[in-house]
């Protein structure tokens, strides 16, 4: 149904259906079942008003007030009454459901359930009052103030809208109610209402006046609040007719039709108030076993989406309670009745630690966090983030754990990854940086890396006051050695060089290559002179070195030292260390000299 339609149908369908129904009603009970003064036992026609001003909206109700108006005038004016008492008692009609209609909130709170047990207790008052009210404005407009009359009218109008509006209401606001009643069930229910009004009413040998109550109950049960509502209509229906026709233990005890009226009144409130307090309690305990399942699908569906799963354990309770999603990761046949058994669902190397977490907790109180991986159900492997808290009691029998358990798989996944990856660059970069400060011939530091050695040597050197000394090593002769043996050759003399150098310095300092044959010692916590003895030894153990070139022999080296001088730079030093080798080659090679303050010491 589109807006149109709707629009349509609240406008002129709903208000001509209730006009026609309130019409028909208020025919038949004041044919019927009229007491005296004209006054029906019950009045239905008032709560078909009333249920109409709390359905529609506000063209609707206009529309329905008019037809009602219309409805009121026809129907008591058939039926006798005098024209000034049918404009009394169809202002009083009207006026009456205008009252319950802004008693119950007007336009802010239309469509209100009256389901809910606060909203039927106001609707119930409201109805009360405006019966009240209603029979003082029918004894005025009409000129009648007969006490029986007013009373009359009063539980007549009141009824009326106690029986039939909440019936109406419940059938056009709730959907399940309407889904109820149009079952098999709702047929079965009504017709053992029926019948056992009839068996009530139909007869006066036997007083089987409880039997409705009990049919009422059981339509309660089966149906619900609507079924409550449409089972006190029925037998409202059935028991006033009967009367009317002097049938039944009313007929038979009373002989005067106010007092049949009066006690039918009375039964059918004594009915309405005993039922509809089981009715509203079995519906709102209905309504939450909806909610309670609906929030139970919305935490399935939101654990599920979110991979988070809980349990709880509690001694007392049985086995460990776990929810669908962390079924998904410990398996459906888990069964964890302990501590313990919780422990155990969780990997080898995880399990000591899960378990001493979970009994430190149960001792003390305190809140819990870990991480642990656990083996799933075909194999897979989750790791899990749990946290939870204990549920304390001085009962130790009472005392629980609800925890929750978190799929962090792809998490941690990527975590390792990225740790993986890390790790990779990081050796990497190791790899790049020893490139980058290794010499690739002989696999020492080169230039860039032992100058930046020097540096760092030279301005520690300055804040702790440590020797410092260097020595530029130089191949003599270096160029004969590739000319006569070949480049090839002269690589691995200058690789045997490196090494030995290497083995000689590496616990004093630090050794690179400058390039070509030129190499540099850094020495810490050496002077010149000491780094001197080491070179002369070097010197002498070359001498009797077997070089793995075939005819290559007397290798020398010129080596020239300098020593670090107070305030002096690591260009300075490098400087004094390189005049000192010009004058190691020009005093004739294989020789090392030091710088000591602009003089030369061979």
């Amino acid at each position: 149904m589109n807006r149109s339609t709707a629009n349509r149908s609240e406008t002129f369908v709903w208000p001509l259906a209730y006009s026609l129904a309130w019409l028909i009603c208020a025919y038949i009970a004041l044919e019927l079942t009229q007491g005296e003064d004209g006054i029906a036992a019950v009045w239905p026609s008032s709560g078909i008003f009333v249920a109409s001003l709390l359905h529609l909206r506000g063209q609707g109700r206009v529309a329905v007030t008019i037809g009602v108006g219309i409805a009121s005038l026809v129907a008591n004016y058939v039926t006798g009454v005098s024209l000034l008492a049918c404009f009394g008692y169809t202002v009083a009609n009207l006026a009456e459901g205008w009252l319950v209609f802004y008693l119950m909130g007007g336009e802010n709170n239309r469509g209100k359930l009256l389901a809910r047990p606060l909203n039927l207790l106001r609707f119930a008052g409201s109805a009360i009052i405006v019966s009240i009210l209603s029979a003082g404005v029918a004894g005025i407009l009409s000129a009648n103030f007969d006490f029986e009359f007013l009373i009359s009218w009063a539980t007549t109008v009141g009824l009326g809208m106690l029986i039939v509006a909440p019936f109406i209401l419940f059938l056009v606001q709730s959907d399940e109610g309407r889904r109820r009643l149009a079952s098999i069930r709702t047929v079965w229910a009504l017709m053992l209402v029926a019948v056992a009004s009839l068996v009530a009413f139909g007869q006066s040998e036997v007083p089987l006046l409880f039997l409705p109550v009990l049919a009422i109950s059981i339509a309660t049960a089966a149906l619900g609040l609507s079924g409550a509502a449409l089972s006190l209509l029925v037998v409202a229906v059935i028991g006033s007719i009967l009367t009317v026709y002097d049938l039944g233990p009313v007929s038979g005890y009373f002989e005067l039709q106010g007092q049949k009226v009066l006690f039918l009144q009375v039964y059918f409130l004594g009915l309405l108030v005993s039922a509809l307090p089981v009715a509203l309690m079995l519906t709102q305990r209905q309504n939450d076993l909806v909610n309670l399942s609906r929030s139970n699908r919305f935490l399935t569906a939101a654990e599920k989406a979110a991979k988070v799963g809980h349990w709880r354990y509690a001694p007392a309770e049985g086995p460990v309670y776990l929810s669908p999603e962390t079924r998904r990761m410990v398996g459906s046949d888990a069964q964890p009745h302990t501590v313990a058994d919780i422990a155990e669902l969780f990997q080898d190397s995880d399990r000591k630690r899960v378990s001493h977490i979970l009994v430190q907790a149960l001792s003390t109180g305190v809140p819990f966090a870990f991480e642990a991986r656990i083996a799933g159900p075909y194999g897979e492997v989750f790791d899990t983030e749990c946290r939870g808290e204990v549920e304390w009691s001085d009962d130790p029998e009472k005392i629980s754990i609800f925890g929750t358990m978190m799929d962090i798989t792809e998490r941690a996944n990527t975590m390792r990854a990225l740790a993986d990856a890390r790790a990779h660059a990081e050796r990497k970069a190791e790899e790049h940086q020893a490139l980058a400060e290794t010499d690739h011939l002989t696999g020492i530091a080169n230039r860039r890396k032992i100058l930046a050695v020097l540096e760092k040597t030279v301005l520690d050197a300055r804040g702790t006051g440590d020797k410092v000394a260097v020595a530029i090593v130089d191949v003599d002769h270096f160029k004969s050695v590739n000319d006569r043996f070949g480049h090839e050759a002269g690589d691995r003399t200058l690789q045997v060089i490196a090494k030995i150098l290497s083995e000689r310095f590496d616990d004093v300092g630090v050794v690179g290559r400058l390039g070509g044959e030129e190499f540099l010692v850094v020495a810490r916590g050496a002077s010149a002179s000491e780094l001197d003895q080491r070179c002369t030894a070097l010197r002498d153990f070359l001498c009797a070195y077997a070089w793995p070139v075939k005819d290559l022999k007397d290798v020398t080296l010129s080596i020239g030292i300098a020593e670090l001088a107070d305030g002096s730079s690591e260009t300075e030093i490098l400087n004094a260390a390189d005049k000192a080798l010009y004058f190691a080659k020009r005093g004739g090679r294989n020789r090392s000299v030091i710088f000591e303050g602009n003089l030369v010491r061979v």
